[in-house]
């Protein structure tokens, strides 16, 4: 095998709001370190609805995707944020029927 090759092993929750998940954290990082492995790849998620608020999409514009088209939300806000294709086409009154 590779060596370069990673292995998803698994996965848990950690609030950031809570104190307490630090403990959890160093305490599985410390079990991963018994067990022999030397690395950790560590994923940070949001939600569609945070990355929309944060984005400041259009939340009508999406759902009328969502419910059309039947994507992955990432999909549909990768396609809302295409590099200026959109601009000047009134693509949000064409989705919408406005």
């Amino acid at each position: 095998m590779n060596k370069k090759e990673i292995l998803p092993l698994e996965s848990f929750f950690i609030d950031l709001n809570d104190r307490s998940s630090d403990n959890g954290i160093s305490e599985t990082v410390n079990e991963l370190k018994k067990e022999g492995y030397f690395q950790i790849k560590l994923k940070v998620k949001t939600s569609a609805e945070n990355k929309m608020y944060d984005l400041q999409l259009d939340t009508d514009v999406f759902t009328k995707i969502k419910n059309i088209q039947d994507l992955p939300d990432w999909v549909i806000i990768k396609f809302i944020l295409a590099d200026g294709t959109l601009q000047d086409s009134e693509f949000k009154k064409r989705i919408l029927n406005d």
